[in-house]
């Protein structure tokens, strides 16, 4: 006598149908997504880069660039690093090397960062990929010196004066 298959159930099996839930901390981790990003956070560019890590070397990994951090998610996987960089923290954008530059590792950018970091990303010649990721960080990483914040927004940084 064959039966109906039951359904089988656990005792999490409420838990996880809603895989796209916000977190108490405000943060949103979809499975598909590899930043976790915060709420009216928004995904400006991603790039494949070489990082030079000051105690590895050189790791292989895709580097995220929000409105409001970089974010450098390691390929490799007997290296797992992550990098978390808000925009605001970074001082200074360097370009290294040129185009006639010869050398592993030799093409990319040199971020300062306020915190004491120096991060040196290693970029690929062709594409202008250095260019692209180079004005992408100068214009969120220095908002006010390239007019992003809307009109309105400057209004509120606006002293009021009392009628």
């Amino acid at each position: 006598m064959a039966s109906a298959p039951t359904p089988k159930y656990n005792s999490h099996s409420l838990e996880n149908e809603s895989i796209k839930r916000t977190p108490r901390d405000g943060i949103n981790w979809d499975l598909g997504e590899a930043v976790p990003r915060l709420p009216g956070e928004m995904r400006i560019t991603d790039k494949e880069v070489i990082y030079i890590c000051p105690f590895n070397g050189p790791i292989k990994g895709r580097v995220y660039i929000t409105n409001y951090r970089l974010y450098l998610r390691s390929l490799e996987t007997d290296s797992a690093l992550i990098l978390d960089v808000p925009l605001g923290v970074i001082s200074r954008i360097e370009k290294m090397g040129g185009a006639t530059s010869r050398g592993e590792n030799s093409y990319g950018l040199d971020i300062t960062c306020k915190d004491m970091r120096n991060l040196r990303f290693a970029l690929k010649q062709e594409g202008h990929s250095r260019r692209d990721m180079f004005e992408i960080l100068t214009r969120h990483a220095f908002p006010l010196a390239h007019n992003l914040l809307p009109s309105e927004k400057l209004m509120l940084f606006q002293p009021q004066v009392p009628s």
